[in-house]
């Protein structure tokens, strides 16, 4: 795990470049405390040289970096960037090849000769062997650049997922890229420009589109499952993984035994690491499934569980469960709230993005407490979006429940939509009448029609109208549908965009074991009943580990997921929030109407979650727009 970063001045070099890429390589010291390195190279020359020194007797106009966080060999052979052994392909890498003790046995046996026990070693060599293709066969989150002297280009790549972050810009024809933008800013070429029409569909719908765009005019993500080669011809973008893809062979007619074998295999790569590794245990299915597979492979995790206080949705009776299950060491982690403008300020600043959902608070403290004796922490993200975990799932579920009613099918439908009538009881969409077809029920209209100012608003309603048709689901069935949507475009990109930069931001990496791309690829390829069945969720994950659950554990059906007590913490910060929505900074930006949000303040019903929801991402969109738009211009 790693910060990377890299200049391109396709033209010609600037002897300013060397203090840039210092600079972009030191906003990124908390991804990489451990070690640095650079390479300088002239793309059209022979010049090319890397290590710690800036120093050249050529003027470089390709430039990478690298900040190290040491997991796997932490030996001073680990130091990035990372060649061949002709010196002439190197590598800046951030992430891990969780197969790479597998793909270096394969590369050894066609006589690449590695100098290092890294996974970074395994990417360069893999190169040589398979081209850019080789990201298919590797395993595990990444963003890589590796420079090709031998061809004169530059091959970045990102993980299926998009675990990994990856930005790039460009200023005239010199080409900015890194792990987080603040490092790309850090150049000083690259002005940080606030995309209206990206923060007001933030205020309003509550999205951030982190999958294809982010709120900096100009900076974008390399796409998820991508390649971007660049030359000096060009630069060419190219796909090499759907979710129709199919990397082995998998037993369909044996759902349970598959998905428990893809499951454990997926942990036990996972497990890979030089260092002391943690689980963040909620005590739910998907972090209790996990636990339980690394406990049956003799790893003994220590678990760490976020608490607020007395809060009604607190699982950590649960975690408890689980931890005494497993035989854990068990730490919880209390989040009160009680500083909430300024823990707002420092996560939105590590995000560079507002924020998109309060857990990212706990999240702080927690992952804070991880990182003191851990580099390393397994977490159960992307469960929920594969196999259909949330309660929103039952509106699509019983959709295609009824467009399949058939006689022949007739009393086995029933009885599934009416256990799903059961299961929808509390739901946040109501009981089943509730799930036929009708409007999205969030902030939208109020937002757009009373708390953003006139040109966050037409620039809201400009970016709708122009907007293309939503791009056609590569799955049949409206949940299945849902899933893909939420899995790929909608809700897991912003949750992996968060973590990622909250884990990082206290030098610590989170591995994804039900993001092992075989699992999904069984997961999407088997039908939706295995995901939801009547008013059980995860059914596949329930029946192929029963035997290892707790059984209280197993019992649950509610879905909690990460709630808190939003409406608590911003009623005791009322005085600090009330300070920056109605301060002159904010009324002078007009990215709000400041007396319709006051009025939301002082009068809205209490209680009220969107409403306690839409001022909460009005102060996250302030405090961003101050820490990056209004410090950049002064």
């Amino acid at each position: 795990m790693c910060g990377i970063a890299g200049i391109w001045r396709v033209d010609r070099g600037d002897t300013g470049d060397r203090e840039r890429i210092a600079r972009m390589a030191d906003v990124l010291r908390h991804r990489g405390p451990d070690d640095f390195g650079y390479l300088l190279a002239e793309s059209a020359g022979s010049g090319i040289q890397a290590g710690q020194s800036l120093a050249a007797a050529f003027v470089p106009d390709l430039l990478l970096a690298s900040r190290r966080l040491s997991i796997t060999d932490l030996s001073p052979d680990g130091r990035q960037p990372i060649s061949n052994e002709a010196g002439d392909i190197f590598v800046v890498f951030n992430g891990a090849i969780h197969n790479y003790v597998e793909l270096r046995a394969e590369l050894e046996a066609r006589g690449h000769v590695f100098h290092s026990r890294t996974d970074t070693e395994v990417i360069v060599h893999a190169y040589e062997a398979w081209g850019e293709e080789c990201a298919r066969r590797f395993n595990g989150m990444w963003a890589y650049a590796i420079w090709d002297q031998r061809k004169r280009r530059l091959v970045l790549s990102r993980d299926r997922f998009g675990i990994k972050p990856l930005y790039v810009a460009w200023s005239g024809r010199t080409l900015y890229f890194a792990s987080e933008m603040k490092a790309i800013l850090a150049a000083g070429e690259v002005k940080a420009t606030a995309d209206l029409a990206g923060i007001a569909r933030y205020i309003a719908d509550g999205e951030l589109d982190a999958a294809r765009s982010t709120l900096f005019a100009g900076i974008m993500p390399v796409r998820a499952a991508h390649n971007v080669v660049i030359s000096r011809e060009g630069v060419r973008e190219a796909p090499y993984w759907s979710y129709r893809d199919r990397s082995g062979n998998y037993d369909f007619a044996h759902p349970e035994e598959t998905f428990r074998e893809l499951l454990g295999d997926s942990v036990r790569l996972r497990l890979r690491a030089d260092v002391p590794t943690a689980i963040m245990i909620s005590g739910g299915l998907d972090s209790t499934a996990i636990a339980a597979m690394a406990t049956r492979q003799g790893t003994r995790l220590a678990g760490f569980t976020a608490v607020f206080g007395s809060f009604a949705a607190d699982e950590s009776h649960y975690a408890r469960v689980a931890a005494e299950a497993f035989g854990l060491p068990w730490e919880r982690v209390d989040y009160r709230g009680e500083d909430l403008v300024a823990n707002l300020s420092e996560v939105g600043w590590h995000v560079e993005a507002p924020s998109y959902h309060s857990q990212v608070l706990p999240l702080w403290p927690l992952l804070k407490a991880v990182g003191r004796e851990h580099k390393v922490v397994l977490e159960g993200q992307g469960a929920d979006e594969l196999l259909a975990g949330y309660p929103r799932y039952l509106r699509p579920y019983v959709r295609d429940e009824l467009s399949s009613l058939r006689p022949a099918n007739a009393r086995a439908t029933v009885e599934r939509l009416v256990a799903a009538a059961r299961a929808s009881r509390g739901a946040a969409f109501g009981p089943l009448p509730g799930w036929l077809p009708r409007r999205r029920a969030n902030g939208a209209e109020l937002a757009h029609e009373r708390i953003l100012g006139r040109e966050p608003a037409g620039l809201l309603e400009a970016w709708r109208q122009g907007q293309p048709p939503a791009e056609g689901s590569p799955l049949r069935g409206r949940l299945a549908t849902a899933l893909w949507r939420d899995h790929s475009r909608a809700h897991l990109p912003e949750l992996l965009k968060f973590g990622d930069a909250i884990s990082m931001a206290h030098s610590v990496e989170t591995r994804l074991p039900f993001l092992d791309h075989r699992l999904v690829e069984f997961g999407f390829g088997l039908p939706t009943d295995y995901k939801l069945r009547g008013r059980t969720t995860k059914y596949l994950l329930r029946t192929a580990l029963a035997a290892d659950f707790p059984p209280e554990i197993l019992a649950r059906r509610e879905k909690v997921g990460f709630r808190t007590p939003l409406g608590r913490w911003m009623k005791r910060a009322r005085t600090d929030i009330r300070e920056v929505l109605d301060s002159a900074e904010t009324r002078q930006r007009s990215l709000f109407s400041t007396p319709a949000l006051l009025d939301l303040m002082d009068h809205g019903r209490p209680g009220d979650r969107r409403r306690t929801e839409l001022l909460f991402r009005c102060l996250s969109a302030e405090l961003w727009y101050r820490r990056f738009i209004d410090a950049d211009s002064r």
